[in-house]
């Protein structure tokens, strides 16, 4: 999400995410990490490659990580910085390499887990590993060690992670942080920080903007500029999606959090352009930046090597959306939600969001989506969602009553939105999805969502405009930004300014599912799964301008299956 001031001819607005915000404010104007991190990780701020150590050059200087875990397996990932010059897309690097190792015991006395792996300039030498023979439910220790050449023995950082409970195993609980839209030169990453000591988190979910491709001062908060995007200019080459990946990784805070938890991730729309679509985007100009598809597949690519994801380049037939099962508790779908959505329409043509032929998901994932849920014994089925599939109307109609006027006016029939860029733009096919919900009779869906710089607490009904007599299809938690802008960074006011606050009565007022709106604040939401409730819990950072900022609990809310979302 971008939000800057432009010159619009209203007869041709299409509403993005850059709007979406400023029109909250218009309408309110109408109506600390653990020792074993601070040991091991390197604070390198503003550079590229991390300050020399005093032994010399640091090959593991953008640390490790791991994600997409499963009950016996886990995605290992790190760097092999080969030597001092080797940034990150200067295709300078030469082979590395690696032993990799898990144990269950800091000191590594029995290993579970080991094996060889090359860190080479094709993939700018990044390294992923699957190690598989693990257990289910337990936590591991994991680490990298340079086995020949100039730096043979120097070894990376130990990280932190765990596999899944296997099916059958009903597990006390599931913590998952929620996060999404991190923009560095916003500020500091003290929600990471957090997320990475947090007892109550198992897995940090990340929905989308990890990082922002904008270049220097063209995308900051209301400070300005805290630190300096590198490279300087908007990334549209692997190189530059590369290097602004690496630059992301030299932050210590995302560094402990990927150190200390597994993470599941799916891409939003920043990590190739603003507003992306299948074969464009709007921040994307074919006349001056080329191609837009080989602009995507770069993008594709730097993030498949960057980030521990079970996942390979579509010109391999791959493909991001995925399933993970944690036991009988949760079956959690991540999606993707912009590789294969259709346009985005102008507002002035906002009715044609019916359209049945419209889609989000393309065939095939709507197909998988609907599959899984039609199979799943899982407690709870979560969906990890990238932009929010609420209705958010202004109002909400009732189409049995108001369907003429609707028709007549040539308006969506459940109401207008504000902001066709989420689920919104695509109605017809997100009542085809409610509609498959109250088919298989599934009252356990709860979609996990970011995007939108804010927190949102919201039933999700089966008829807006009839809510709550039609009853709840399911729950939508929303995950405040890391650091990119919201409102009080939009009107340049303080946090819970009264622009902020009026908004969020406003649309909560229209809105009657929406529980719970907070527009000003950054952090993140952990959500706690059990097997008779989830917990959410917005922690929220007081300001992001200054690093290493502690966390606080602002809010919390309860889902129970079939009943929706309340106060905690």
């Amino acid at each position: 999400m971008f939000f800057m001031t432009s010159s619009v001819d209203p007869s041709s607005f299409s509403p993005s995410r850059r709007s979406v915000l400023r029109a909250g404010a218009a309408t309110a104007a109408v109506v600390g990490a653990s020792t074993l991190v601070n040991g091991a990780i390197a604070k390198a701020e503003a550079e590229d490659v991390a300050p020399a150590a005093p032994e010399g050059h640091q090959v593991f200087q953008h640390g490790v990580a791991s994600g997409d875990p499963m009950d016996t397996s886990v995605l290992l990932w790190t760097r092999a910085t080969s030597h001092p010059g080797d940034i990150p897309g200067s295709e300078q690097g030469s082979e590395v390499k690696l032993r990799w190792e898990v144990a269950a015991d800091e000191a590594f006395a029995n290993i579970a887990a080991s094996g060889e792996a090359a860190a080479v300039p094709g993939n700018d030498n990044t390294v992923k590993v699957d190690a598989t023979g693990l257990q289910p439910d337990t936590w591991y220790n994991f680490r990298f060690t340079v086995t020949e050449g100039e730096y043979q023995g120097q070894t990376s950082p130990v990280g932190r992670t765990r596999t899944n409970p296997s099916t059958g195993v009903t597990p006390e609980s599931l913590g998952i942080a929620l996060t999404s839209c991190a923009n560095w030169e916003a500020g500091y990453f003290s929600a990471y920080r957090d997320m990475s000591v947090n007892p109550e988190v198992d897995i940090i979910m990340c929905v989308g903007d990890y990082l922002y491709e904008y270049e220097r001062g063209g995308y900051t908060g209301k400070s300005g500029a805290i630190r300096d995007h590198e490279p300087p200019h908007e990334i549209i080459s692997l190189a530059d999606y590369r290097r602004r990946y690496g630059h992301y990784r030299t932050d210590p805070d995302l560094q402990a959090a990927h150190q200390m938890k597994p993470w599941m991730v799916t891409w939003d729309d920043h990590e190739v352009a603003n507003d992306s679509y299948n074969t464009g985007a709007e921040n994307h100009d074919p006349e001056t930046e080329g191609d837009y598809v080989a602009r995507r597949d770069a993008a594709i690519q730097a993030y498949l090597e960057w980030l521990p994801v079970r996942a390979v380049p579509f010109s391999q037939g791959g493909k991001l959306y995925r399933t993970f099962n944690y036991g009988d508790l949760a079956e959690i779908v991540m999606l993707d939600l912009r590789t294969y959505r259709d346009q985005p329409m102008e507002f002035r043509n906002v009715g044609q969001i019916d359209d049945e032929s419209r889609s989000m998901l393309g065939s095939e994932q709507l197909n998988y989506l609907h599959d899984k849920w039609k199979t799943s014994s899982s407690t709870w089925n979560l969906v990890g969602n990238s932009v929010m599939f609420t209705p958010v109307l202004i109002p909400p109609l009732d189409p049995e009553t108001s369907g003429a006027v609707a028709e007549l006016m040539g308006l969506p029939e459940e109401g207008i939105p504000y902001n066709l860029d989420q689920w919104d733009g695509f109605a017809a096919e997100r009542r085809r999805l409610i509609q498959m919900m109250g088919d298989e009779g599934l009252d356990n869906i709860v979609f996990l969502t970011g995007d939108i710089h804010s927190s949102w607490a919201c039933d999700i009904p089966v008829t807006a405009g009839r809510y709550p007599a039609d009853g709840i299809a399911a729950v939508e938690i929303v995950g405040t930004s890391v650091n990119a802008s919201n409102i009080d960074d939009i009107v340049k006011l303080p946090q819970r300014n009264g622009i902020s606050q009026t908004a969020e009565q406003a649309l909560m007022a229209a809105n009657r599912h929406i529980k719970w709106i907070q527009f000003d604040h950054h952090g993140y939401c952990t959500v706690k799964v059990r097997p008779n409730e989830i917990l959410a819990e917005w922690r929220f950072v007081e300001d992001k301008t200054i690093p290493n900022q502690p966390l606080y609990t602002a809010m919390n809310y309860r889902v129970v299956r079939g009943q929706g979302i309340s106060p905690a």
